[in-house]
């Protein structure tokens, strides 16, 4: 048992090296690559030596945390080797540590005193204003009301829990209630090599409709040490437990209606990507029906949501967003891709689509943005 222990703990160094390297080519930093130690114990999740150029990283915090903690953590020892190699140690946690973070792109979170580095986390994880608390509790019941096997009430829902999204940020944006450690960030994980079709094109659908920005990015699994693919979800805290939930919802039901439809056409084994963007053009067309066609008509007829303000209020808000995206992938290179198009498959998708309507699923009764949130 001991020595598989110590066989992982090698790994962790190794890839966290390699992390290393990575975050300097990223920030365009030169640092050497420093020893990597994992240590024991819990009350400190990292450390910097200058004098044998080694940074320690708990074992707890690695079993404990998702690996972009992990590096939130390593970063943050980066930027005191950064001090040492550039500042002479001019200081520990004062302003040329403050130059050194934001060099090599550490989260507000996770630039103060590496001794209260368990309250940086928890500030990282994030705990919700009461406000979007009692909003997403009221989402979460338009989203059960969606269930209905009325078509018109089931859209009727799903409408006013998109409106209710709208309200709450159109209220943040006007009363200037944004700060830069607001906004986060969360990884998709699928447990893939690579990310579907469907995967992109939902990141895609999110990014337009709520409020965050979205891109694809690999990232570690310190359990099985593998490299994944995965969708990343940058905004703020409610935001991402809206698109989070989002996502599965329309990740599953996309499976579902694909099985669905190879069963009703005798197995049929292409098609899926024109079935899946059929699937999400649909979505987006439910989700336009938000809106009327005149520019200045109002949401479900409240004058407080023009629908000017709304599509400015995504504009802003991706921008906002874009700052914590060029922190953490300041490379950033588009993907393309094409596909030929079933033009069966891509109708069908599309139909299918239309009734789909975003709530909380029957076989999850237990699961939902309430469930997140506790």
């Amino acid at each position: 048992m001991q020595n598989n222990t110590k066989d992982i703990e090698i790994r962790w160094a190794k890839q966290l090296q390699k992390e290393h390297r990575r975050i300097c080519y990223q920030q365009s930093a030169s640092l050497p690559t420093p020893v990597i130690s994992i240590v024991a114990g819990k009350n400190r999740l990292g450390y910097w030596t200058p004098d044998n150029q080694t940074i320690s990283i708990s074992r707890h915090l690695i079993e404990n945390n998702p690996w972009e903690t992990v590096l939130e953590i390593l970063k943050h020892e980066m930027a005191h080797q950064y001090v040492s190699a550039y500042f002479d140690n001019a200081d520990c946690h004062g302003k040329t540590f403050k130059t050194a973070c934001e060099i090599l792109g550490v989260h507000p979170c996770f630039a103060g005193s590496g001794s209260h580095q368990k309250e940086h986390l928890a500030a990282f994880m994030g705990t919700l204003p009461e406000k979007a608390q009692t909003m997403l509790r009221r989402v979460e019941k338009l989203l059960a009301l969606g269930q209905s096997s009325v078509e018109s009430e089931a859209r009727a829902a799903s409408r006013k829990a998109n409106y209710l999204l709208n309200k709450y940020n159109l209220d943040r944006i006007a009363k200037d209630e944004t700060d830069a450690s607001d906004i986060k960030y969360v990884y998709l994980r699928t447990g893939k090599k690579r990310m579907e079709t469907i995967e992109k094109l939902i990141l895609s659908f999110l990014e337009e409709y709520y409020f965050i920005n979205c891109v694809t990015a690999t990232i570690y699994d310190a359990e099985t040490d593998e490299e994944y693919k995965a969708g990343v979800l940058i905004g703020k805290k409610e935001a991402l437990v809206v698109a989070e939930y989002v996502f599965w919802f329309l990740l599953n039901t996309s499976k579902a209606l694909w099985k669905h439809f190879q069963k009703k056409h005798a197995g049929q084994r292409t098609g899926k990507v024109a079935f899946d963007s059929g699937f999400m053009q649909g979505i987006r067309s439910n989700h336009e029906m938000v809106f009327n066609e005149h520019n200045d008509a109002k949401i479900n007829a409240d004058t407080s949501l023009p629908v000017a303000a709304v599509k400015a209020l995504r504009v802003k808000c991706r921008a906002e967003n874009n700052f914590e995206k060029t922190r953490l992938f300041p490379r950033l290179r588009k993907d393309r891709s094409s596909f030929r198009m079933d033009k069966n498959a891509f109708y069908q998708g599309m139909e299918q689509g239309k009734k789909t309507h975003i709530n909380r699923p029957v076989e999850h009764k237990n699961t939902g943005i309430t469930a997140l949130l506790n």
